[in-house]
C-alpha cells in the first residue's frame, strides 16, 4: 500500500474543505457535484488501485473498503442531483460533505504513515553504487574496459588510485593502501602489497593494484551479501498491516450485509420498494466503511516514534510493529551485551622462543585499525613502533599482515587451526579449564603467544535476562569467541542455549534454523556482516556503533547503514536493559494499534444497525449522513487521545 503524497493530500484537503463549506460558499448542487467529482477521481486513485489490485488477487484490504464507501457516496450524489425520484425523501440531499470525509480521512493515514517510515533502500542502493559495473581487464598486456559480469574467475583487472575494487580477488603486482572499512568497520586504511587478499566494493586509496579475480562478479561477497539483505528486506515490506488483515475479513462481510438489507426491502419492505432498497445499500456502505481505519496505526506509530527517539532508539521499519508478537528467542552476542564491552588483556602465553613485547607489538601492528575489541584491547598493553604492509583482512575471522618482514596473524584459534596453526602442549596446559575470551597471535606459520581477555560479566545480567524471561523472551548467547568462554558467560547470566565460534556468515543460517523450529526469532546486530541475519528475523535490532564504547563512526558509516537498513529498530545503548525496553514498547505499541482499532470499528458497527433500517419501524429512527460524519470525527479523536495516552512522552 503506497503513501499518499503532500500534495496530492493538500488538493484533497482543498476540495474537501469546498465542500464542508458549500452551504456558506453558496455552491449550486452542479458545481458541488463537479468538485465531489473531481476529489473522487483525483483524491481518491490511490485507492481505485487498490480495489483494482484487490479485485486481481482477491484478496480485500482498507483500500477496497474506502472505495466501496466513495462511490457508494457519488452514486448518492448523483442521483440526489438528476434523479431524486429514485431516493426517499430523506435521503435526497447529496451526500456532499461526508463523500469529502470519506476521501480525506484515509488519505490523511496514508500520508502519516508514509512520513513516518524512513527512506527504505538507499544504504543497498549506495553500496551497490560501490561495486563498478566495470574493469579494467589486462590481457596480454593489454588493457580494455569490459563489464565486470564478463571477468570470470582468474581474470587480472586493474585498479588505479581513487577507484572502488569491483571483484573480490588477491594483489598480483603493486602496492597501494586500500580502505576496508566497509568490511571490517575499522577506520584505517590497510596495506597492500603482491599476494594480498582485496575484497569488492573496497576504495583503493594511493597506488595502481593488479589484481586477480578470485570469482566472478555474481558471485562476489559483496553482491551476495547485498542481495540476501534485499530478499529478507522485500519479504517484510510484503506483510500486510493490521488494517489490511482486518479488511480482508471485514470487506466480505460488510458488502454481503449491504446486499441482503437492500434485497430484504426490496421483497418485504413497504412502497417504495426499489427507492428503499437502494437508499439503504448506499447508507449501508457509507455508513459502516472505517473512514479511520487508516489513522488507527500511524496515530499510535507515531507517538511511539517520539517516545523511542526519547529512549534513544529509531523505529526503521513501523509496519512489523503492527504485527509484531512477542519473539519467543532472542540472539545475542556476548561483548558488549552480556559483559562491559572493554575488554582488557591480562595475560600472554607466549610459545617458546618468543618474548611477549615481541608478540605483543606484533599483534598491535596487524589488529590497528581493525575496530574489533578484541584487537583493541592488546594494543592498549603493547609497545608501540611496529607498521604493517600488506595486510588482508578476514572479516570475522582476524587479519594477516606484513610486519617487519614478518607474516603476522591475528585472530580466533580455531581460525588459525584452518591455516594450520595449532597450540603446543605447553599452551593447551595453560588454557586447560580457563573461560576466558583469547586471540591467537601466529608469526612465520607458528603460534607465537595467546592473549588472555577479560571482559567482566555487566552485573545486571542475570537480573536482565530473567526480565526478559518474564515477558516471556527465551536469550540464546551467540558468539564468534571459543565455546569454554561463552558458556561461562551464559551460566553467569542464566542463559541455557548458546552456539559458540559462531561466524558472521553463519548467523542467518542460525536465525533460518531457529524459525524452522517454529520460533519467533528477534536478533541484535552490531555491524556490516550482521545485515542478513537482522533481515531474516522477525525483529531486527541493531545497533549503532557509536554506542560503543571508544568507537567512531567513521569509515564503518556505510556498513553500519546496511544493518541499519535491514534492521527494524536501531538502538544507541547496547545491554539487555535497552533490548528489553526496545521489546516492551513495540509491544505497547502493538496494543494501542489494536485499541485504536476498536475506535474504528464500535462506532461503525453501532451505526451498521440504523443505517440497514433495523430501528426505523419500531422507533422511527432514520439514519442521516451526518450520523456517520460524527462518528468519524469523534473515531479519529478517541484515537489521538489514546495514542497520546498511552505512550505519552
Amino acid at each position: 500500500m503506497k503513501g499518499v503524497s503532500t500534495l496530492r493530500l493538500a488538493g484533497g484537503l482543498a476540495l474537501a474543505a469546498a465542500l464542508w463549506a458549500g452551504r456558506a460558499l453558496q455552491l449550486s448542487p452542479y458545481s458541488s457535484l463537479a468538485l465531489a467529482g473531481l476529489l473522487a477521481f483525483v483524491g481518491g486513485r490511490p485507492f481505485a488501485r487498490g480495489f483494482a489490485r484487490s479485485l486481481k488477487t482477491g484478496k480485500a484490504d482498507a483500500d477496497m473498503l474506502v472505495f466501496l464507501g466513495v462511490w457508494a457516496a457519488m452514486a448518492q450524489a448523483v442521483a440526489a442531483v438528476f434523479v431524486p425520484e429514485l431516493l426517499l425523501a430523506p435521503a435526497r440531499r447529496p451526500f456532499f460533505e461526508v463523500l469529502a470525509a470519506l476521501v480525506f480521512f484515509p488519505s490523511l493515514g496514508r500520508w502519516l504513515e508514509a512520513r513516518l517510515v524512513e527512506r527504505g533502500g538507499e544504504a543497498l542502493w549506495t553500496l551497490a553504487r560501490r561495486i563498478p559495473r566495470s574493469v579494467r581487464l589486462v590481457t596480454a598486456g593489454r588493457d580494455s574496459v569490459v563489464p565486470a559480469t564478463s571477468a570470470g574467475a582468474g581474470a587480472r583487472f586493474r585498479v588505479l588510485p581513487g577507484e572502488h575494487i569491483a571483484l573480490d580477488g588477491s594483489v598480483v603486482d603493486g602496492a597501494s593502501r586500500v580502505d576496508e572499512s566497509l568490511w571490517t568497520g575499522g577506520t584505517a586504511v590497510l596495506e597492500k602489497a603482491p599476494g594480498s587478499r582485496v575484497f569488492g566494493g573496497s576504495l583503493n586509496k594511493t597506488g595502481e593494484l593488479l589484481v586477480a579475480a578470485e570469482r566472478p562478479a555474481a558471485d562476489a561477497r559483496l553482491t551476495r551479501l547485498v542481495e540476501t539483505v534485499r530478499v529478507g528486506v522485500q519479504a517484510k515490506a510484503v506483510v500486510p498491516g493490521v488494517a489490511d488483515q482486518l479488511a480482508a475479513s471485514y470487506a466480505p462481510g460488510l458488502l454481503i450485509v449491504a446486499v441482503l438489507a437492500a434485497l430484504a426491502w426490496s421483497w418485504k419492505g413497504p412502497e417504495p420498494r426499489l427507492q428503499r432498497a437502494l437508499t439503504t445499500l448506499a447508507h449501508v456502505l457509507v455508513a459502516a466503511t472505517p473512514w479511520t481505519l487508516g489513522l488507527a496505526a500511524p496515530a499510535a506509530l507515531a507517538a511511539g516514534l517520539r517516545r523511542a527517539r526519547r529512549m534513544g532508539m529509531r523505529i526503521r521499519n513501523p509496519a512489523v510493529l503492527q504485527v509484531l508478537r512477542v519473539p519467543d528467542v532472542l540472539v545475542v552476542g556476548k561483548t558488549g551485551v552480556l559483559t562491559q564491552g572493554r575488554p582488557a588483556l591480562v595475560e600472554t602465553l607466549c610459545s617458546p622462543g618468543f618474548a611477549e613485547d615481541d608478540v605483543l607489538r606484533l599483534a598491535r601492528a596487524a589488529g590497528e585499525g581493525s575496530g574489533h575489541p578484541y584487537a583493541e584491547a592488546v594494543a592498549r598493553r603493547a609497545p608501540a613502533g611496529a607498521r604493517a604492509s600488506s595486510v588482508e583482512s578476514y572479516p570475522g575471522h582476524g587479519v594477516s599482515a606484513s610486519v617487519e618482514g614478518r607474516r603476522v596473524l591475528l585472530g580466533a584459534l580455531p581460525w588459525l587451526a584452518e591455516h594450520g596453526i595449532v597450540a603446543g602442549p605447553q599452551t593447551l596446559a595453560a588454557l586447560a579449564g580457563r573461560s576466558d575470551p583469547t586471540v591467537g597471535v601466529a608469526v612465520d606459520g607458528a603460534l607465537a603467544g595467546v592473549a588472555v581477555l577479560s571482559d567482566p560479566l555487566r552485573p545486571s545480567a542475570a537480573e536482565e535476562v530473567a526480565a526478559l524471561a518474564r515477558l516471556g523472551v527465551k536469550v540464546v548467547l551467540a558468539s564468534g569467541d571459543s565455546r569454554g568462554a561463552v558458556e561461562a558467560a551464559a551460566s553467569a547470566a542464566g542463559i541455557e542455549q548458546v552456539f559458540s565460534e559462531v561466524r558472521e556468515e553463519e548467523k542467518q543460517r542460525l536465525v533460518a534454523g531457529l524459525q524452522a523450529e517454529g520460533r519467533r526469532v528477534a536478533m541484535v546486530g552490531t555491524g556490516f556482516l550482521d545485515a542478513p541475519a537482522l533481515a531474516q528475523a522477525d525483529f531486527g535490532i541493531a545497533l549503532d556503533p557509536a554506542a560503543r564504547p571508544g568507537s567512531a563512526r567513521e569509515g564503518g558509516t556505510a556498513g553500519f547503514d546496511l544493518a541499519a537498513e535491514s534492521a527494524d529498530l536501531v538502538v544507541s545503548r547496547l545491554d539487555l536493559a535497552s533490548l528489553h525496553d526496545a521489546l516492551r514498547l513495540t509491544l505497547r505499541i502493538r496494543e494501542v494499534v489494536r485499541e485504536n482499532l476498536t475506535w474504528v470499528f464500535v462506532p461503525q458497527l453501532i451505526l451498521l444497525p440504523l443505517a440497514a433500517g433495523v430501528l426505523g419501524p419500531a422507533f422511527g429512527i432514520v439514519f442521516q449522513p451526518s450520523y456517520a460524519a460524527a462518528a468519524a470525527a469523534a473515531s479519529a479523536f478517541c484515537i489521538a487521545v489514546n495514542s497520546v495516552r498511552r505512550l505519552r512522552l
